[in-house]
């Protein structure tokens, strides 16, 4: 018996698909809402640490140019009244001024101080040797002077050195006497503005009884001396927008010590520190 064997020859094999399917529009969303989670995240994180940076240096910043601003006042002005011969009356060593100098302090006979403002003072001394100088590098011109032997005849560039601190665009400057208003150094960066209460007495007589009597601020008297100081010295950092709407009680401080508070300005949102300190002038005192 013959079978018979049909040919599938042509004929179409079909094999099953293999199914690909892609995420969906739900899965999209959510991997999108995890991602921004993740960099919200980040960014925030980031953010924060830079404003802490900034935060840092700024108080860096205050920290160190209160330290210099103060060891600047402290030994700066120590040097007033300070005489080669200590034995010289005051009146002799410190003559009267004809005319202001250059930088626009005119002294009294025996005057070796006095405020301009609240925030600008006028110095004079003589200078310890020739190798001294003054705040703008000036020589003193005694080099045929022996050891504690005072010039005889006080003068810029004789033996004496005359000095005005003030406030310029957010520095404590110095100018010497010889220079003119467009002329200063900067003793201290950062300095917003300076306050000083003056401890006074009467009499400029070297021998005379000298002491403190009471403390003022603002403009004194003719006959006022001044023998020491109180100062409050008020600090802005360079960077603004670093206190993240942090309140300070650095104003108010401020405020407290006398200072006018135009000065403490913190729309800005600068970081302000305060730095207060007292001195006796030696040279003024017994």
């Amino acid at each position: 018996m013959m079978h018979t064997f049909s040919s599938t020859l042509g004929s179409v094999i079909r094999r099953p698909r293999t199914v690909q399917r892609g995420i969906s529009l739900v899965e999209l969303m959510v991997a999108i809402a995890v991602g921004l989670v993740v960099v919200l995240i980040a960014t925030t994180i980031y953010m924060e640490g830079l404003r802490n940076f900034g935060f840092r240096t700024s108080q860096s910043e205050n920290l160190g140019n209160s330290r210099y601003a103060i060891g600047a006042l402290d030994n700066d002005f120590t040097k007033a009244g300070y005489r080669r011969d200590p034995t010289q009356s005051m009146d002799e060593a410190f003559p009267a001024n004809d005319a202001a100098y250059p930088n626009g302090c005119k002294f009294a006979v025996g005057q070796a101080m006095y405020a301009i403002d609240a925030s600008t003072l006028c110095l004079r001394y003589q200078a310890r040797d020739n190798n001294e100088k003054d705040c703008a590098g000036s020589a003193a011109g005694i080099a045929a002077l022996k050891a504690y032997e005072a010039p005889p005849a006080p003068e810029l560039g004789a033996g004496m050195f005359v000095e005005k601190y003030f406030l310029s665009q957010g520095a404590l400057a110095c100018q010497a006497g010889n220079q003119a208003d467009a002329e200063k150094q900067e003793v201290a960066a950062g300095v917003r503005d300076v306050h000083f209460e003056f401890g006074v007495g009467k009499g400029s007589d070297s021998f005379a009884e000298r002491r403190v009597e009471q403390f003022k601020t603002g403009t004194l008297a003719a006959d006022d001396v001044i023998r020491s100081l109180r100062y409050a010295v008020l600090l802005s950092s360079t960077a603004e927008r670093v206190t993240g709407g942090i309140d300070s009680s650095a104003c108010a401080s401020w405020t407290a010590a006398g200072g006018a508070s135009a000065s403490c300005d913190v729309s800005k949102g600068q970081l302000y520190q305060l730095a207060s300190g007292s001195l006796t002038l030696r040279n003024l005192m017994p």
